[in-house]
């Protein structure tokens, strides 16, 4: 019953397909263990409830952001800030989808326990991000007087607030309908 097992996996895909299909409060625990293709027993021996799958999914979420942010990266901290950020607006991670982050957001501002989790991975991920500012500040890259902190947040509320233009419109993409978008990150941190 380990994080790595192949049946946990299938159980948080599974949950997020149904998630960003239906919405939390839609969507049974048999129909993710059905999706799954194991027995609700077998899935309540990983997750006794639908807020535990919620949460496991928010915390992959953050672990795939942070080893994004721990890959070596060969240019600019701007540069690198940049592709951190235009790789989650456009591919968000594994497991959620761009629908399915925007329904994340939703929940955690109604239910606290998810609240809380959500909060938790934000923070941590905005530390990532916060130590490679910290990086290019101390470089001379970036600006001396910049504050990590508020930085980083404005960060994420660009990054959520694409993922949820993405979610609307499939077609959306920073690269081909936002020609100044690294003009902004860098007017921001510089």
């Amino acid at each position: 019953m380990t994080k790595d097992s192949a049946t946990y996996h299938k159980l948080i895909t599974a949950a997020a397909d149904c998630f960003a299909e239906k919405g939390f409060n839609a969507t049974s625990v048999r129909e993710i263990a059905l999706r799954a293709g194991i027995s609700q027993g077998a899935m309540y021996t990983y997750f006794r409830s639908k807020d535990e799958l919620i949460s496991a999914i928010v915390l992959e979420e953050q672990k795939s952001a942070l080893n994004a942010q721990n890959e070596s990266f060969s240019g600019s901290f701007l540069e690198r800030i940049c592709s951190l950020v235009s790789s989650c607006i456009s591919d968000v991670g594994y497991p959620a989808t761009h629908r399915l982050w925007v329904e994340i957001i939703a929940e955690s501002a109604r239910n606290t326990s998810l609240g809380n989790t959500f909060i938790s991975s934000d923070i941590a991920m905005r530390h990532g991000i916060g130590n490679i500012i910290r990086q290019g500040i101390e470089s001379g890259e970036f600006r001396k007087n910049l504050v990590v902190e508020e930085t980083t947040i404005v960060i994420f509320a660009i990054i959520d607030g694409l993922i949820a233009r993405k979610a609307i419109n499939k077609d959306f993409s920073p690269h081909k309908d936002l020609s100044t978008f690294s003009d902004v990150l860098r007017h921001l941190l510089t």
